[in-house]
């Protein structure tokens, strides 16, 4: 495993201060570095950096270069500034501000001068990417056609749903698809070049920007399950019908052209689009690179020290004709990696990091990426990550902990990556909180989530771990748990809570469990199938029904594929029911915390509402919190307060039923 490097100091260091007891709302000061961009010359690397002003999430655009040193801020305004890409030229940035209220596009002059706005479209632009001469834009935005409302759009009488994918968590109502749309630069002037039928995923430049590459489902059967295919389109189409030129078995998720000839593409090659299943990249008419590699195109690594614009699919970046960048998850960990189209591959850093953005200029690379704390920009040279700032970690020196990695052997043969956080620092005896990653196909890694800090500080020993289900260890184990939820798994977390004991670490009197979403599925099954074993537990927008799950998530019946394996409840109903952890809930005594975002639509507060009356009923001791607004994520990028409030009551709550006084 290679280290990042330590040369020198990229910016003045913070004064040490000596530790200090993390609270939570500490996050207040939280700095959270995202996407990035380099110049065409690599003379200066662009990156987001969202900070709390007031209460509020702000983002505004810095700027370093290869050489480190104090970066340049380049906006101010109270809003926020995102998605930041170079002219082809180098001599302009456009960027996305919902400072005038919707997003829209902004450009500004690299020589300085304030930032103009280009585009005014009514539902605000998602994207936008340079034309290889930089006179044209391409932009993705809402179609600005209806899909469901009848009658006034700010005043619907009614919605008519015909399509099962009528909603998505965060975004609510899918009242409109996302078009391709044309900007030309010097007079605004913007004309949509797709259809308004059908939902586009991502979209390209060709190399001579005639023609533009775009990912998108045109099927009737997109209105039940989208398996988006990569499509060509002349930009001046009048009316011209897009030519499909690559599909795979399951969905595409993003696309890259310019400047090579060929097109890339990444998605997943198996019917249905398992979660297990790795995503891939392919070349049109050339297919799949690195085949024969078991590698997943993805970030599967989440946390708090990342901001929602790197939640998606991982970015693809072109380095050249011949060469392509991509992150590759790999044991909690995600890494740069360079694609030949020739078939050649190779790691271009293996570091203890999550890189979370990749972008690439002049022949230089550079991306974010958190390496056991806030995430920073890296230059990405000779097998190591360089630091070039310390803007996003400054706040969280204090505060920062030793983690230990440990390998754990379970009977069945595999290995568990396990990392621990201890008690105030110390290795001795202590209450022990096992947190549960979601997905089930993500993973942790070296960073911890900001309630690991502030149980650890609190007195807690905080361990989190890789079961079986995790990515980054090969589609084998990935797929352990499909249509088995709760299973496996759970042996390996059986395994980690024994080892812990062995150790010394803690007691089975003082053992307590949390997690979110299929973490939350995770503790709500194991305090019903393992009764005892876990002294309290918080399930955060758990997924408890799935029965419930299946009628109300955005994914339903998806879920309902991975967790049982089948689709159809009306013809499984047992298997339904023996995957749903209300089911022995009831066997449970150990108070539960259920913290739950209201307009959750991954997993729906029914889930909770399931547990909390059960038992409720049976006079056992549970508390359900709702917050108001927020969708799955909210513990990252749900409001500030919120969050705070969020972390105080696990800390209490473990504090009240786990601490040895309690």
């Amino acid at each position: 495993m290679q280290t990042i490097e330590r040369e020198a100091e990229p910016t003045p260091a913070a004064k040490p201060t000596g530790p200090r007891q993390f609270q939570p709302k500490e996050i207040f000061k939280q700095a959270v570095i995202s996407s990035l961009a380099v110049a065409p010359d690599a003379s200066s690397i662009v990156y987001v950096k969202r900070t709390v002003d007031d209460g509020k999430y702000v983002r505004r655009l810095w700027r370093t270069t290869f050489k480190g040193g104090r970066p340049d801020q380049l906006t101010s305004a109270n809003a926020s500034d995102t998605r930041p890409r170079f002219s082809p030229d180098g001599k302009a940035l456009l960027f996305i501000s919902d400072r005038s209220g919707k997003p829209q596009v902004w450009v500004m002059p690299m020589t300085g001068g304030e930032p103009q706005k280009l585009t005014d479209l009514p539902s605000g632009v998602g994207a936008a990417e340079w034309s290889p001469d930089g006179q044209r834009l391409l932009l993705l935005a809402a179609s600005g056609e209806k899909r469901f409302v009848i009658g006034k759009s700010d005043d619907p009488v009614a919605r008519r749903i015909t399509d099962y994918t009528w909603r998505l968590d965060g975004a609510g109502y899918r009242d409109e698809f996302t078009s391709v749309w044309i900007v030309e630069t010097a007079t605004g002037k913007t004309k949509r070049i797709t259809a308004p039928t059908y939902n586009v995923e991502s979209a390209a430049w060709s190399p001579d920007g005639r023609h533009i590459a775009f990912v998108a489902d045109m099927s009737p059967e997109a209105a039940l399950e989208e398996t988006p295919k990569v499509w060509t389109l002349p930009v001046n189409s009048n009316g011209a019908k897009p030519t499909q030129v690559a599909q795979l078995q399951g969905a595409v998720f993003a696309v890259a052209w310019a400047p090579s000839r060929d097109i890339a593409f990444m998605g997943i090659d198996k019917p249905h689009t398992p979660w297990w299943a790795n995503q891939e990249l392919h070349v049109a008419g050339k297919g799949r690179l690195a085949s024969g590699r078991d590698l997943n195109l993805t970030n599967g690594t989440y946390g708090d020290f990342q901001d929602g614009d790197v939640l998606g699919a991982p970015p693809l970046q072109i380095i050249d004709e011949d060469n392509i960048l991509a992150l590759v998850a790999h044991k909690g960990e995600t890494h740069p990696y360079r694609f030949g189209v020739r078939g050649d591959v190779e790691a271009l850093a293996q570091p203890e990091a999550t890189c979370v953005a990749i972008a690439t200029g002049g022949g230089k690379i550079a991306v974010a990426a958190s390496a056991g704390g806030p995430t920073e920009v890296y230059a990405v040279e000779k097998g190591n990550l360089r630091p070039l700032t310390v803007d996003g970690g400054r706040w969280f020196v204090p505060f920062k902990r030793q983690i230990e990695r440990i390998a754990i052997q379970h009977p069945a043969g595999h290995t568990i990556d396990t990392w621990l956080m201890t008690a105030k620092g110390n290795r001795t005896k202590a209450p022990l909180v096992l947190d549960v990653h979601g997905g089930p196909n993500a993973s942790f890694g070296p960073t911890p989530w900001l309630e690991m800090n502030a149980l650890a500080d609190a007195g807690f020993h905080v361990i989190w771990c890789n079961p079986r289900g995790s990515v980054g260890y090969g589609e084998e184990y990935s797929r352990a748990v499909h249509g088995r939820w709760g299973e496996d798994d759970s042996s390996d977390l059986l395994k980690v809570v024994d080892w812990a004991i062995e150790q010394g670490l803690t007691d089975r009197e003082h053992i307590g469990i949390m997690g979110l979403s299929y973490g939350g599925f995770m503790t709500t099954w194991m305090l019903g199938h393992h009764p005892g074993v876990f002294r309290a537990a918080v399930s955060e927008n758990p997924v408890t029904d799935m029965l419930s799950e299946y009628a109300n998530s955005d994914g339903g019946r998806f879920i309902g594929i991975e967790a049982v394996g089948v689709d159809q409840p009306w013809e499984h109903l047992e298997e339904f029911l023996d995957k749903s952890p209300y089911t022995k809930i009831h066997l449970n005594k150990a108070p539960l915390l259920l913290l739950q975002a209201e307009s959750d639509l991954r997993c729906p507060p029914v889930n909770s509402e399931m547990v909390f009356n059960i038992l409720r009923t049976l006079g056992r001791e549970v508390e359900m919190i709702r917050y108001p607004a927020e969708s799955h994520v909210m513990f990252i990028i749900g409001r500030p307060d919120r969050r705070v409030d969020r972390m105080e009551r696990i800390v209490d709550w473990f504090t009240r039923h786990l601490a040895p006084s309690a």
